[in-house]
C-alpha cells in the first residue's frame, strides 16, 4: 500500500517545482525532494530569531580543513550491504572560505567498494558522484548505486554536500513543522506560505550559526576539492546529474587539474540560462504525451481529443476547484484539501522523468483529465492523502533554497516567468506568479543572499576529456540546454539518448556502458551504437478503466473497515471456487474409485467448474496484471489496470454468468428427476452462488470489462 502512496502523492501540486527547477536528480520511488506544502510562520519567534546576532563561529574540536574520520553509514540497518562493501566518513572544511574567520563543519562521505568479481579487472582512478537537487541526501543514490554496474571495477565515492543531514544540515523538520497552512487555496496563497516557511528557517539557521551565504555551488565544488585532496587522489573521474551537472561544470573552474575525465547528464547550464522557463518544459511533456498518443491508433481511439479536453479541464480545475474532505487532520488541519490544476499538468511531468514509466503516461494523463470532467472526489481525495505521505525525507529544503538563493536560481527565475508565461498561456497560473518570484528574490536579499559574482557562473571553458549526455524526453533538463553548453568543452562529446529521461547515465544500461568505457579510455574512440536502440518510442498502454486503486486508497485511510469488507467479500468468494476446483475433481476420483455412477444433474456439474475456473482464474490474471501495471508505474493504478487486465475482467463476468446457469440446470435436473446427492447438490450450489458472488463483487470494486 505505502510502495503507491508515495508514487500518487509525486502526482499533485507540484508547484514547488517552479522553486526548485533545477531538476532533481532521483525520482518519488527513488529519494526524491518532496513536494512540499508550505507552512505558517509564527510571527513573533521569527521576530525573535531575526533580531539575534549570529553567535561567533565555534572551533569543530581540534580539526583542520581537510581532516577525515571514519564513521559508522548512518544508513547502515537501512540499506542491505555486508561488511566492506560501503564504508562512510567525515571530511571538515570552511563553512566560508571567503570570509577571514569561518567555522569549520564536517561532510559526510560514502564509498562504494569495487565490488566486481575480476579482481584484475579493477581500476584505480575511482569515480565521484555528484549529488542532485540541490539538496537530495546520499542515502537515496547510495541505495540505487548499490547496483549500478560501475562499481564492478571501481571505487565510488558520493559526497553529501553541505547543509544536509548529518553534513550540518538545518531546518530538519522543514515541512512538518506549523501544518496548519498545508493548504492553500491559491497558487499565490502556497507561494506565500512557502516564504513564512523559508523566514522561519532561515532565522532559526542564522541564530544556530549557519552563514547563509556560505551555501553555493562555488563552495560545494570547493568541498569536493577538499575531498579529493584528503582522499590522497590526484585526480578522479567525476560523473553527475541534474544538479550534479552544474557542479560537475563549477568544479572544471575550481579543480580542474583534479579531473581525469568528466561525464555529466541532465544538464544544468553553469550561466542558468533558459533553466527556469518551466511552462516551456512543462508544455513540451504534454506535447510529448499528446504526439505519440494522436500517432497510435488505439491510444487516439480510446483517449480522444487528449489535448484540448487536458487544457480545458486544467482551466476548469483553477477556476473552481475541487474541494475533498480527508480525515487526515495532522497533515492537513480542518481536514479539506483544496485541489486544482497542478495535478493534471504535473503528473505525467514527474512520471516522464523515467523512461520505464512511459507507456503509462497518456493513461495516467487521461484518467486525471477524467476525474477533472466528474469532479470525481474519489480520485483526488486519494492524491491529496497521497500527498500527506510526502512529506520530510532525505532532502534539505533549506540548504536547496539557501543555494538557489544565492546561485540565482531564484533570481533567473523572477527575470523569465512573465515572458515564460506568456509562451505558454494555457499553463499559466500552474507553476508560479510573477509577483511570487519577485517576493522570493527580495526574500533572498533580505537574509542576505544577494546574487553572486556572475563571473562564477559564465560558460566554462573546459578541454580536458568530457562526455555530455542528455535524454531526449528529460522533462526538466532537456536537450536545449545540453547543446548550450557545448561549445564550452573544446574536448567533449555529444551523447543524446533517444526517449530518454532524466539521467540516463543512471538508468540506462546501454548509457551507463558507454559511461564506462569513456572512463576507461577518455581518449579512445566512443562507441554508442547501442544508444540509438536502447530505447524505442514508447506503446501507450490503455488499461482497464477502474478506480479501485483510488478507491482503496481513501478506503484504506477514510473507511478502513468497508474497504476490509468489500475485500474480504471477493476474496471468499474467490478461495470458494479455489476449493471448489480441487473437490469436484476428488470426488470424481473417489466416484471412479467406489465405481458409483454420478448424480444426473443436467449438466450442472460441468458448467459449475467452468463457473469456477473462469472465476478464479480471472482473479489470478487481474492479480498478474495488477503486478504488471505497478511494474510500469504504480501511479498508473489510478487508471486501472493493464496487461490482461481485460481477459481477467471478461472471465469473471463470464464465470458469474455461468454460476447462474449452473443453478438454473440444476433446478432442472432437480425437477426432473426429484433425486439427487446432498453434497453434489450443495457442492453446485454453493459453488455456483460463489461465481455469481465473485463476479458481483467485481463490478462493485469496478473491475468489469466495459
Amino acid at each position: 500500500m505505502r510502495q503507491w502512496i508515495g508514487a500518487l502523492g509525486a502526482a499533485w501540486l507540484v508547484m514547488a517545482m517552479a522553486a526548485s527547477a533545477m531538476a532533481q536528480d532521483m525520482p518519488d520511488h527513488d529519494g526524491e525532494p518532496p513536494v512540499d506544502l508550505p507552512a505558517l510562520q509564527d510571527d513573533a519567534e521569527g521576530a525573535l530569531f531575526s533580531q539575534m546576532d549570529t553567535p561567533p563561529a565555534a572551533p569543530l574540536f581540534n580539526l583542520r580543513e581537510g581532516d577525515t574520520v571514519p564513521v559508522i553509514c548512518p544508513f547502515k540497518g537501512d540499506i542491505d550491504y555486508e561488511p566492506g562493501e560501503i564504508s562512510c566518513g567525515l571530511v571538515a572544511v570552511r563553512e566560508n572560505r571567503e570570509a577571514e574567520e569561518s567555522r569549520l563543519i564536517q561532510l559526510l562521505y560514502v564509498r562504494l567498494h569495487a565490488r566486481g568479481e575480476d579482481e584484475e579487472a579493477r581500476r584505480e582512478d575511482p569515480v565521484v558522484y555528484l549529488t542532485g537537487g540541490p539538496g537530495v541526501g546520499a542515502a537515496a543514490y547510495v541505495e540505487r548505486f548499490v547496483d549500478h554496474e560501475i562499481i564492478q571495477t571501481r571505487d565510488l565515492y558520493i559526497l553529501q554536500q553541505r547543509g544536509i543531514g548529518h553534513s550540518g544540515g538545518f531546518c530538519p523538520l522543514f515541512d512538518l513543522e506549523e501544518p496548519a497552512l498545508n493548504v492553500g487555496r491559491t497558487l499565490a496563497e502556497q507561494e506565500e506560505f512557502a516564504r513564512r516557511r523559508l523566514e522561519r528557517c532561515f532565522d532559526r539557521a542564522l541564530a544556530e550559526g549557519v552563514d547563509l551565504a556560505a551555501y553555493n555551488t562555488v563552495e560545494n565544488a570547493r568541498d569536493v576539492r577538499v575531498l579529493r585532496e584528503a582522499l590522497g587522489f590526484e585526480q578522479w573521474n567525476v560523473w553527475g546529474i541534474s544538479y550534479g551537472s552544474h557542479l560537475g561544470q563549477m568544479l572544471t573552474r575550481v579543480d580542474p587539474e583534479g579531473i581525469r575525465a568528466l561525464v555529466i547528464d541532465a544538464i544544468v547550464p553553469n550561466d542558468l540560462e533558459n533553466l527556469m522557463r518551466i511552462h516551456r518544459w512543462a508544455g513540451r511533456v504534454l506535447d510529448h504525451i499528446v504526439r505519440t498518443c494522436d500517432a497510435d491508433p488505439a491510444c487516439a481511439r480510446t483517449y480522444p481529443d487528449l489535448e484540448a479536453r487536458t487544457f480545458a479541464a486544467m482551466a476548469a480545475l483553477q477556476e473552481n476547484p475541487v474541494t475533498v474532505t480527508v480525515s487526515d487532520t495532522e497533515t492537513f488541519p480542518g481536514g479539506e484539501v483544496v485541489m486544482g490544476g497542478q495535478a493534471i499538468a504535473f503528473a505525467p511531468f514527474m512520471m516522464m522523468y523515467e523512461q520505464e514509466t512511459y507507456p503509462g503516461l497518456a493513461a495516467v494523463l487521461n484518467a486525471l483529465v477524467r476525474a477533472a470532467e466528474r469532479r470525481d472526489e474519489t480520485v483526488f481525495t486519494a492524491l491529496a492523502l497521497a500527498a500527506g505521505g510526502m512529506a520530510g525525507g532525505d532532502y534539505s529544503e533549506g540548504m536547496s533554497s539557501a543555494v538557489r538563493c544565492n546561485d540565482g536560481y531564484t533570481w533567473h527565475n523572477a527575470q523569465v516567468i512573465a515572458e515564460d508565461m506568456a509562451e505558454v498561456p494555457a499553463l499559466a497560473g500552474l507553476v508560479g506568479t510573477v509577483e511570487g518570484a519577485a517576493a522570493d528574490q527580495a526574500l533572498c536579499e533580505r537574509y542576505g543572499m544577494t546574487l553572486r559574482d556572475r563571473s562564477d557562473y559564465g560558460p566554462v571553458s573546459f578541454d580536458g576529456p568530457a562526455l555530455i549526455v542528455n535524454g531526449a524526453w528529460d522533462p526538466i533538463t532537456p536537450t536545449d540546454l545540453a547543446r548550450q553548453i557545448m561549445p564550452g568543452f573544446a574536448n567533449g562529446q555529444y551523447l543524446e539518448v533517444p526517449f530518454a529521461g532524466h539521467g540516463p547515465t543512471r538508468s540506462d544500461e546501454c548509457t551507463a556502458r558507454v559511461m564506462i568505457a569513456f572512463f576507461d579510455d577518455p581518449a579512445g574512440e566512443l562507441d554508442a551504437s547501442c544508444v540509438e536502440t536502447a530505447n524505442m518510442e514508447p506503446a501507450f498502454v490503455t488499461p482497464l478503466t477502474s478506480r479501485l486503486a483510488a478507491r482503496a486508497l481513501v478506503g484504506w485511510e477514510e473507511d478502513r473497515g468497508g474497504l476490509l469488507a468489500l475485500l474480504g467479500w471477493g476474496a471468499l468468494s474467490a478461495m470458494v471456487l479455489g476449493l471448489a476446483l480441487l473437490v469436484f475433481p476428488i470426488a470424481f476420483m473417489l466416484r471412479r474409485i467406489d465405481r458409483m455412477p454420478a448424480a444426473n444433474t443436467g449438466g450442472a456439474r460441468a458448467v459449475c467448474v467452468a463457473a469456477a475456473a473462469l472465476g478464479a482464474g480471472g482473479m489470478i490474471v487481474l492479480g498478474y496484471a495488477a503486478y504488471v501495471t505497478s511494474e510500469i508505474s504504480p501511479i498508473l493504478l489510478i487508471a486501472g489496470l493493464a496487461g490482461p487486465a481485460r481477459i481477467g475482467a471478461w472471465m469473471v463476468l463470464l464465470g458469474g454468468l455461468a454460476g447462474i446457469a449452473a443453478l438454473f440446470l440444476v433446478v432442472g435436473a432437480r425437477l426432473s428427476s426429484g433425486k439427487m446427492a446432498f453434497g453434489a447438490l450443495a457442492g453446485i450450489v454453493v459453488t455456483s452462488l460463489a461465481a455469481v458472488s465473485l463476479a458481483v463483487f467485481a463490478a462493485m470494486a469496478d473491475l468489469t470489462p466495459f
